[in-house]
């Protein structure tokens, strides 16, 4: 390059930095929480330091169902319900799960603020109050429940209200939605519901993202805009139908009533650990939640019930512009001018450069390479990654690294056809790829397809129109928008799926191939970078970016902030004279903390494997409720109180052979595990209720129940099987806590995570066959 080439490179690249700074800046202002309010705010007015009282009270020590603390946390709810001038009442009742295996006995807290219009039509709030064994449990969810509760304040304290709103704080959502699922199946006053806005955390801080909605959601997107700083997009409603998560909206959607689903996930890596506590819950994520949650109920409860039916909507956030939202039903016509816009540039194009078809040739075979070699990177980079990777800031280097790598390796591409073809035919393959996606988008998952075919229309006008380069001050400006509006709608969906949603390693995979298939998309930017030196600055990015990777890697260590997650149970069977230390495999890394715990000589129990004649059951692979490789070292036995199971019937009638089985958990037992083994049943039923799997989220051919919070006087099991049946009868009884197990200090950069440290006693029934 020449002395006098370049300024001239400088001062056209110029404009593209200042830009791609500009758009960081907003991007990075609109993903920040507000602030909290402090106390004393006005009395109308959402005060996160006011929930926060709240969260401290509730998120002392874990308490899953069936536990003191459990106890406590529950008549903390009804005390501060009091304290507002409510009426809280308990549902208490034996509730049977209906997306999972699961039961027990919940008790919802419920509470009604009664509006003036004198109808029954209310807005539903809905948080729960239990946590799982290895948390305090404060995000998940000591927040919604203290979201609910700081809004009814607002509530009472600001102008009445039309209509009600009741309050679920509801009981077992860790147990399988159990609460939510009484209250759908019991409860009189769900027949009055009409609206619903339910509150959950899949981390510690972060935007409360509107995540999921009820049928219909264009009405409820429109009451949503009315929030300014809404974060919500129709992609995570999409995508969330088909990942493996449910909160207690799953259960409440048998109502068929509008809904919305809130929840903050940065700091995933703490999500049900025991680092899920008030030091690191970020008191800006209630303050965003709860602003929110009171400016929608004074809207849905001052506004008309039941809402009307209005079709679903297309919708994401935008800088500035808050949430742009419009008709599910203008997606394809959308998605058609597109494809107008699209044939509209390979025209223009075509007429203006001889050798198009050369540039469509070398930059489909450069738009396929470098997404395929870019994610291989990427792949490889990953692989054998450490768990802290997870961790936001290691995962944030590491995130930028894959990035950086294959905008280079595009880059690189990019210079060498450069050569042979125009910037501009170099870039037809991609937006004929991203076109076809905007339509296929847009016939079959409306949802999704906004972050194609918006990218899309603005790289083929800008394609079409062949902007002059230098007729105002303002047109280098004019020209960044396609890159512009390609950011701000692919960089949350990135972070949002390829981070939080899949993990930072299969993420990573996602965010190579999308920024390969974007460089090419915006070869208009790709031209003014580096001029006759892009390959400089192709190597510069790839080694900028393989070096993040490795300093993400590196970094990756575990610390305070960063943990690595343990779960030590204790198992024995009842007719058997060893005892056991487990673990999970996948936690049990060489040199661990979880390693050592299990002592000397600790054996992989896989499922389904044969086994030799002395190593550890098969059925310590099952015990914490679906079956996963473990790690089993002999301890020394405990010798504690084993379930019973009594039978009490067994007939043969049309339907096929009927068993009644008393079962007796045992003194302090939070749930019991029941499976049968050997045999298929036909129906079953606790206490008299008859338990339906037709809804299920997993179809097993196994029977298997797990009862949370079980009566120490045991209850009724009665199962159906065929009239040959031969089945056997397992039963796991699960206590918190490791008490009289000596297992060494957890380290500050271990934490106990999901069920925690449990003790299990497993005992398995056979029968007699059936008389002939």
């Amino acid at each position: 390059m020449s002395a006098d080439q370049a300024p001239r490179t400088i001062h056209r690249a110029a404009p593209l930095l200042l830009a791609a700074l500009a758009v960081a800046a907003l991007g990075y202002a609109a993903r920040r929480p507000p602030s909290p309010l402090p106390a004393s705010a006005a009395d109308s007015l959402y005060s996160a330091e006011r929930a926060m009282v709240h969260v401290r009270a509730m998120a002392v020590r874990p308490h899953p169902m069936g536990t003191a603390p459990h106890d406590s946390v529950r008549d903390y709810v009804v005390g501060a319900l009091r304290n507002l001038g409510l009426e809280p009442e308990l549902q208490r009742t034996l509730a049977i799960g209906g997306r999972f295996p699961q039961a027990g006995r919940v008790e919802n807290v419920l509470a009604r603020l009664r509006g003036t219009g004198g109808g029954k039509s209310a807005v539903l709030l809905v948080a729960h109050y239990d946590g799982v064994g290895g948390a305090l449990a404060a995000a998940d969810d000591a927040a919604g429940t203290a979201v609910v509760l700081e809004t009814l304040r607002a509530l009472k304290a600001g102008p009445p209200l039309r209509h009600d709103v009741i309050a679920l704080i509801a009981d077992g959502e860790e147990a399988g939605l159990l609460g939510a699922a009484a209250f759908v199946q019991e409860h009189p006053w769900a027949g009055d519901v009409e609206v619903i806005l339910n509150h959950e955390a899949r981390g510690t801080g972060g935007l409360a993202q509107m995540f999921q909605t009820g049928p219909d959601n264009l009405d409820q997107i429109r009451v949503l805009r009315l929030v300014p700083d809404a974060a919500a997009s129709s992609v995570s409603a999409t995508v969330y139908r088909f990942l493996p998560n449910d909160t207690d909206l799953s259960e409440l959607f048998a109502l068929d009533r509008p809904a919305l689903n809130f929840a903050f996930a940065d700091g995933v890596e703490r999500y049900h650990t025991s680092q899920d506590d008030t030091d690191h819950l970020d008191p800006r994520s209630l303050q965003h939640e709860g602003a929110q949650t009171l400016r929608l109920t004074r809207a849905f409860a001052d506004g008309p019930l039941p809402r009307a039916r209005s079709g679903n909507a297309v919708f994401f956030d935008l800088p500035l512009l808050g949430l742009v939202y419009y008709p599910e039903g203008w997606a394809r016509p959308v998605a058609v001018l597109a494809a107008a816009l699209c044939l509209w540039a390979f025209i223009a194009i075509a007429r203006r450069e001889r050798r198009w078809w050369l540039g469509l040739l070398l930059g489909l075979l450069g738009l396929l390479l470098t997404a395929a070699i870019a994610t291989g990177v990427a792949y490889l980079s990953g692989r054998g990654a450490p768990p802290a990777l997870g961790g936001r800031g290691p995962r944030g280097a590491y995130a930028l690294g894959v990035a950086a790598t294959s905008l280079g390796i595009a880059i690189g591409w990019y210079a060498l056809a450069r050569r042979w073809a125009a910037s501009a035919s170099l870039g037809l393959a991609a937006l004929g790829l991203w076109t076809a996606l905007a339509v296929f988008t847009s016939w079959r998952m409306p949802g999704l397809s906004f972050v194609v075919v918006w990218p899309s229309i603005a790289v083929a006008m800008a394609a079409a129109a062949r902007v002059p380069e230098e007729p105002a001050w303002f047109s280098p400006f004019i020209r960044r928008l396609p890159a512009a509006i390609t950011l701000f709608l692919l960089v949350p969906l990135l972070h949002g799926m390829g981070l939080v949603a899949l993990g930072v390693v299969q993420g990573g995979l996602g965010i190579a191939a999308v920024t390969a298939l974007a460089a090419w998309l915006l070869v208009g930017d790709l031209e003014l970078v580096g001029g006759r030196r892009r390959w400089v600055v192709a190597l510069a990015a790839v080694l900028a970016g393989a070096a993040l990777v490795m300093w993400g890697r590196r970094t990756a260590g575990h610390d305070t902030e960063f943990p690595i997650r343990s779960l030590v149970a204790y198992a024995e069977a009842a007719d058997d004279s060893t005892g056991w230390l487990l673990a999970p495999a996948a936690y049990a890394d060489s040199g661990s903390w979880n390693l050592r715990a299990l002592g000397s000589d600790p054996q992989r129990v896989v499922p389904d494997s044969a086994g030799q004649a002395d190593s550890p059951p098969q059925w310590l692979t099952r015990p914490l409720g679906r079956s996963l490789p473990m790690l089993a070292a002999r301890a020394r036995r405990l010798g504690l109180e084993p379930p019973t199971a009594t039978l009490l019937a067994d007939s043969t009638t049309s339907a096929g052979r009927v068993l009644g089985y008393w079962i007796r958990p045992g003194q302090g037992v939070s749930s019991i595990l029941m499976r049968v083994v050997g045999d298929t049943v036909l129906a079953a039923s606790l206490d008299g209720r008859a338990v339906d799997r037709s809804r299920y989220r997993f179809q097993t051919p196994e029977w298997a129940m797990s009862y949370g919070a079980p009566p120490d006087s045991g209850f009724r099991l009665d199962l159906t099987l065929p009239a040959t049946a031969e089945p056997d009868l397992e039963l796991v009884s699960q206590r918190p806590g490791l008490e009289g197990i000596a297992v060494p200090a957890r380290p500050a950069s271990v934490v106990t995570s999901h069920s925690g440290d449990v003790r299990l006693v497993y005992r398995s029934l056979g029968l007699v066959p059936p008389s002939r």
